[in-house]
């Protein structure tokens, strides 16, 4: 795959492109609607104007808030211009470093001795303590444990405190209502260049207003340690819109930090082991606190806001999900976009320990529709694969792709030692397979 290619969803993945979206659907424009374009890159040209006028700070998308030394830091983990370097073959960690200059500067506006250390304590621990402990690979689980009972209704307790507080919810007076001087100049430019009647132009300014506020909350709506996001919706249709500044999106704010996450950093608690360890604690949490929200964050999402390569964060969610028996929601697992296979390794392996689709559905997380399909495509190529049918007739009679199939081929290999074990699951579930087959 093209660099381009890869990096072409966070590139379209704008505020502007999400109000184009918006318009397009709330206000009969087309999708690729130029004045549509027009009128949002106006208006929010001028409300920058604006509140840069008036002192207001906001918090943009991919930037880390924090609470430094009584005054507001906001880091930017994430910038286009990031991505143009990687397009060009530069590789992540040289990246990163780029990131990292531009947020010691930020740091250094409030604290001028800050070192490079003190940045990593706020946007990358792992780098203090990567050399410290047993090596990173050890400490990754490669197999799918067995469930266990006071295991999944920790995690159960653990995901169903994670509440967070809606954007929508965060919202203040100032979100909503704009100084009438310039609310007036931007219906009236409205008017003009659309030729749209006044009550129409100005719901379409408020409404392009009101989501430029929600994805962008005030530095005083946030907790020192939150990122606002631009995530993909949990209904978000991506077989029917490919590219990404069609799709729908949702505004969502993450804790990528708690206050006793850095106490432990500061403190010298730190090695690989401990490292590990919150790093999947805090993968869960902002993947679950999206999904909260509506959202769901990419392995690419989090490359960002863990500062870690998506290779690696896939790496910590498979061995999380493999220990715990919970499936984590991105898109990978709630949209079945991408290749996630550890989700289907659990649904089937809780499957083959006797538990009910209800009773798995509770113990992952995942929706009881969907761990009856998983299941269902399971036996179904079971049965197929007893009368050796090939990959790609297979495909054709389930109508799934063959890459699927192959996966679930996998999974047999994985879960069943003999064509008798076949047998007696299938017989058991009360399915009876003709004795022609040896």
């Amino acid at each position: 795959m093209k660099e381009s290619n890869r990096y072409r969803p966070l590139q379209d993945r704008t505020i502007e492109n999400v109000q184009v979206e918006h318009l397009a659907r709330k206000f009969d424009m087309s999708k690729e609607s130029r004045i549509a374009h027009l009128l949002v890159k106006h208006i929010n040209q001028a409300i920058d104007e604006l509140e840069t006028n008036l002192g207001i700070l906001r918090v943009r998308p991919f930037e880390l808030y924090y609470k430094y030394k009584r005054k507001s830091l906001t880091l930017p983990l994430f910038k286009p211009e990031y991505v143009e370097l990687l397009i060009q073959g530069q590789p992540f960690p040289i990246v990163r470093k780029e990131i990292e200059r531009d947020c010691l500067t930020r740091l250094k506006a409030i604290e001028p001795k800050a070192t490079r250390r003190i940045l990593y304590r706020l946007i990358n621990p792992w780098a203090l303590a990567r050399r410290k402990g047993p090596s990173y690979a050890s400490l990754l689980q490669t197999e799918v444990q067995s469930f266990n009972q006071e295991d999944s209704t920790e995690w159960i307790r653990r995901v169903k405190r994670i509440k967070p507080c809606l954007p929508s919810q965060r919202m203040s007076i100032y979100d909503t209502c704009v100084h009438e001087p310039t609310l007036r100049q931007l219906v009236n430019y409205v008017q003009n260049e659309a030729g749209m009647g006044e009550a129409v132009s100005l719901a379409l300014v408020e409404e392009v207003i009101t989501l430029r506020n929600l994805f962008c909350p005030l530095a005083s709506q946030l907790k020192s340690g939150e990122m606002p996001i631009i995530a993909t919706h949990v209904r978000a249709h991506l077989s029917e819109e490919i590219a990404t500044r069609f799709r729908r999106h949702a505004p969502v704010i993450i804790t990528v930090t708690l206050p006793q996450e850095i106490r432990a950093i500061e403190e010298g608690r730190y090695n690989t082991t401990v490292a590990i360890e919150s790093l999947k604690e805090r993968i869960v949490r902002v993947a679950f606190e999206a999904y909260h929200q509506n959202g769901l964050l990419s392995l690419m999402d989090m490359q960002w806001i863990f500062q870690l390569a998506s290779t690696r964060i896939g790496e910590l969610i498979r061995s999380f999900q493999r220990e715990h028996n919970i499936i984590v929601p991105t898109p990978g697992t709630i949209l079945d976009a991408g290749r996630s296979l550890t989700h289907k390794d659990i649904v089937i392996n809780l499957h083959l320990q006797g538990h009910t689709v209800k009773e798995i559905a509770k113990i992952t997380y995942h929706s009881p529709r969907a761990v009856d399909n998983y299941i269902g495509v399971f036996e179904a190529v079971l049965i197929l694969y007893l009368y050796n049918i090939p990959n790609q007739l297979m495909a054709r009679v389930l109508r799934k792709g063959v890459t699927l199939v192959e996966e679930h081929l996998r999974l047999v290999k994985i879960f069943m030692k003999s064509r008798e074990e076949i047998l007696y699951h299938l017989d058991n579930k009360g399915i009876k397979i003709c004795s022609i087959i040896s």
